[in-house]
């Protein structure tokens, strides 16, 4: 159970990249754009891709957005490309850190010099670039078009974006937060101590029945550089140490089923490891052979 997400997008300025020509382009704003006015045309320039092959819209999240105002920032302010953030900090975590309980998926686009430059304050921001960035998601090729399937998904439901730019230099930086909205959970921690229980629980849509708990690890975080993020490419969700899943099936722990509702209180050890731990909930949606897929995963940091 290992999914990944798209590779960090370089800065494409020099490209005229047209949308797919099945697409109906939303009304084309008069520029420059504010920072408001900017989120909603790529909301609408993402949803008139994803309809145009008969997907849903997805519609904004605000906490994904926060989580992606601070990256795009973090990437604007340091001139890098990468979806690890300067202070080690990956997609999940940031998402998690700024309230989201779902499982959200990320696209990153920005240049990537290693010139540190403040932030412009109230940044305008080019219509024409805005939808070059978003072109040039749209016209990545198998095997690298992880942003491309990333806007496609058809699971999603939501978007968080944040947009940022250097002052004095009008290139936008854009942080895509994909969220996959299937259920609501009780909350989790923001850390705990190694070995102790966390209380997973919530209840699922009718979209999605329940599949199973995971537990996953990676190790603390601590500061990058930029020319490590630079060097970066791609980014993969660590797959769960362990999962636990309902009664009848080989478990260590069986989760407690109501209905809709999971409950179950898991250990939060990997070998005895600080890090920070994914806990992460898997359905399955209708006709997929009972495939696992996450919908949900959050992040505790544990010493």
């Amino acid at each position: 159970m290992r999914q990944g997400l798209g590779a960090g997008a370089a800065w494409i300025g020099l490209l005229h990249l047209a949308c797919s020509p099945a697409a109906t382009a939303p009304q084309r704003p008069a520029g420059p754009l504010d920072l408001e006015t900017a989120r909603s045309y790529v909301l609408d320039l993402v949803n008139s891709e994803r309809n145009s092959h008969g997907l849903p819209s997805v519609e904004l999240d605000l906490s994904a957005q926060r989580a992606g105002q601070g990256h795009a920032e973090d990437m604007a302010h340091l001139g890098f490309t990468a979806h690890w953030g300067s202070d080690g900090s990956v997609p999940e975590e940031r998402y998690t850190r700024a309230g989201g309980e779902h499982f959200v998926q990320e696209n990153a686009a920005c240049f990537f010099d290693g010139e540190a430059r403040p932030l412009d304050p109230e940044p305008r921001f080019s219509v024409a670039m805005l939808e070059q960035i978003e072109a040039a998601f749209l016209a990545e090729v198998p095997p690298h078009d992880g942003h491309r399937k990333n806007i496609l998904k058809p699971t999603h439901t939501g978007l968080g974006i944040g947009l940022a730019q250097p002052a004095g230099l009008p290139q936008p930086c854009m942080a895509q937060e994909f969220v996959d909205a299937r259920g609501h959970y009780e909350p989790l921690p923001p850390s705990a101590r190694l070995g102790q229980d966390v209380h997973v629980a919530g209840e699922l849509g009718e979209a999605v029945r329940f599949g199973g708990v995971g537990l996953s690890r990676i190790e603390l975080r601590k500061p990058l550089g930029v020319k490590h993020l630079n060097a970066t490419s791609s980014y993969l969700i660590p797959a769960p140490y362990q999962t636990y899943f309902p009664e009848g099936y080989q478990t260590p722990k069986p989760v407690q089923i109501a209905g809709r509702r999971f409950s179950i209180d898991v250990p939060l050890s990997d070998r005895k490891r600080p890090g920070r731990y994914g806990v992460s909930i898997w359905g399955i949606y209708p006709n997929t052979d009972d495939q696992l897929v996450m919908i949900s995963l959050r992040i505790i940091e544990v010493h």
